[in-house]
């Protein structure tokens, strides 16, 4: 598979996905586009030139992006533009033939969500969508206990995510342009994912609460609290906290079911390391993590080159999209929002 990436001007992803890419089995990552952004402004924002970048993956530059699918003959591209950006650019390089990789967030808007998912379609090309936790090994035990029928069919779920403070991001960077989206289509997403995975049924209703309490330069709240009535009756909760300097990304969940808990916890100050138990009618067993898995950012490479349907699909991240903006919508109304 012979892989480019469309945009540089980011802080994360060139870096994190440029690696997944150079050191998978079976990819070869080859060019990058810059699509005409200034070298200053992709400097300040990346930490690296252009050039640089490019030296460090071995990696031939273009500007334009149609020009740099074509020369390079390649098979899979991977979207690093503003977020409001995304679907122009999926309708122009799925046109093009190629298999796209969208990193979160997907899209501002649900119209834009809709254009990328008739572009799909339309042009008969695989679109993945990422990262997702469910892929980090305590999740994949806790799906595999709820799988084995540990505790029964789960009702309720109670899920926390800790990821930081605004103060890592450039004064100019995405995170802080309203335009750009916001916690709801940054840290929701993961945990309205594992929301719809672990509780395998469909969001009915979300009532969010959300705060600003250590972040005053931020456009955004960087506490928030949703909570979900599911289609079936279960119940669940995500408190998203974008506001705390502690190691993370952290995670704590419980999944309630007539059998019993499952839990995550952290069990050390490193924020990976966490313990994972089910606690039933029999006391607390501690649950195996798996030895091996899926990258959390980079699971959806091996569904490309071994001819798989993406995990987490332009379909899925479109419905992650509209509850994520139903939140939104309920934090400024003070009521339920249906979804």
């Amino acid at each position: 598979m012979r892989a480019g990436l469309v945009g540089l001007a980011g802080l994360y992803w060139p870096i994190a996905l440029g690696r997944a890419l150079h050191e998978h089995p079976g990819v070869q990552f080859v060019a990058a586009a810059t699509l005409g952004v200034a070298d200053q402004e992709i400097q300040e924002l990346l930490g690296l030139t252009p050039a640089e970048y490019a030296a460090r993956f071995g990696v031939q530059l273009y500007t334009d992006a149609e020009e740099m699918v074509r020369d390079a003959r390649l098979d899979t591209v991977v979207i690093v533009t503003r977020h409001s950006e995304h679907a122009p650019w999926v309708e122009r390089m799925a046109a093009l033939g190629v298999d796209i990789f969208i990193p979160k967030t997907f899209t501002t808007t649900p119209a834009d969500a809709q254009r990328i998912v008739a572009a799909e379609q339309r042009h008969g090309v695989r679109i993945a969508v990422g990262p997702s936790a469910r892929f980090l090994p305590p999740m994949l035990a806790v799906k595999q206990a709820l799988d084995e029928g540990r505790i029964g069919r789960p009702f309720s779920m109670r899920l926390c995510h800790h990821h930081g403070v605004i103060d890592v991001f450039h004064l100019h960077d995405w995170y802080r342009d309203p335009q750009e989206g916001g916690p709801e289509l940054s840290l929701g997403w993961y945990g309205i994912d594992l929301v719809l995975h672990f509780m395998q049924d469909t969001i009915q209703s979300v009532y969010a609460q959300y705060g600003n309490f250590t972040s005053p330069d931020s456009p955004f709240m960087d506490c928030g609290r949703i909570s979900i009535r599911l289609a079936g009756g279960g119940l669940a909760a995500f408190d998203m906290y974008f506001c705390n300097r502690v190691a993370y990304p952290g995670w704590q969940l419980e999944i309630v079911g007539p059998g019993g808990v499952i839990s995550v916890h952290r069990a050390a100050a490193d924020a990976t390391s966490v313990a994972v138990g089910l606690n039933g009618a029999q006391g607390y067993t501690p649950l195996t993590l798996p030895t091996a898995a899926p990258g959390w950012e980079s699971f959806w490479i091996d569904d490309f080159l071994q001819g798989r349907a993406p995990a987490l699909s332009a379909a899925t991240a479109a419905s992650i999209t509209q509850i994520s903006l139903a939140a939104r919508q309920s934090a400024a109304s003070g009521v339920p929002v249906t979804v």
